[in-house]
């Protein structure tokens, strides 16, 4: 027969407690994630939970159902004026600056967002994401600025982002 200490301390007991904390870490992600009003189909990317958990999450924190629709393709999408350009861009900095990379995780973005938040004031997460992911894949670029050394996205594509919009230098 086996002792309930020898029990109590099995692998097979021992994994399955690590796996109900990593499950309580994604949620507590999860409903951090979703109280910034973070898209669901990015949180579930994020935390590896059904749609359904976090649908009814959601519906817990807002009081209402999740919106619904295509998400933007790009962070062009989010970058409306040079205002949001720059904010993007100050993110971006502060991200890479706390983590010195720009892994994607949700605690490294809620982090950095939250910073942010602090020192800029007011910016869409889902923004936030989508600048992040795309600089990581290459999607657009963050350049520094040959006159005043600040980074920013560059892009072609939108005239926005063609110059720094912290000094509309033109990086040609």
């Amino acid at each position: 027969l086996f002792s309930i200490g020898a029990i109590a301390s099995s692998p097979l007991r021992v994994r399955c407690i690590m796996a109900t904390v990593e499950h309580i870490d994604r949620l507590v992600d999860a409903r951090e994630l979703i109280d910034a009003r973070l898209r669901l189909s990015i949180v579930a990317a994020l935390t590896n939970l059904t749609s359904g958990t976090l649908r009814k999450l959601w519906k817990d924190v807002h009081g209402v159902r999740p919106p619904n629709g295509k998400l933007p393709e790009s962070v062009l999408s989010f970058i409306t004026n040079v205002r949001a350009d720059a904010d993007l861009a100050a993110f971006l900095s502060l991200y890479q600056r706390l983590n010195g990379d720009f892994e994607v995780d949700s605690r490294r973005l809620l982090k950095a967002w939250a910073a942010h938040q602090q020192l800029c004031g007011p910016l869409d997460i889902n923004a936030a994401f989508h600048a992040l992911r795309d600089v990581r894949a290459k999607l657009v670029s963050f350049i520094r600025c040959p006159k005043c050394h600040a980074f920013y996205i560059y892009d072609t594509a939108l005239t926005l982002t063609s110059r720094c919009p912290f000094c509309a230098t033109s990086p040609v």
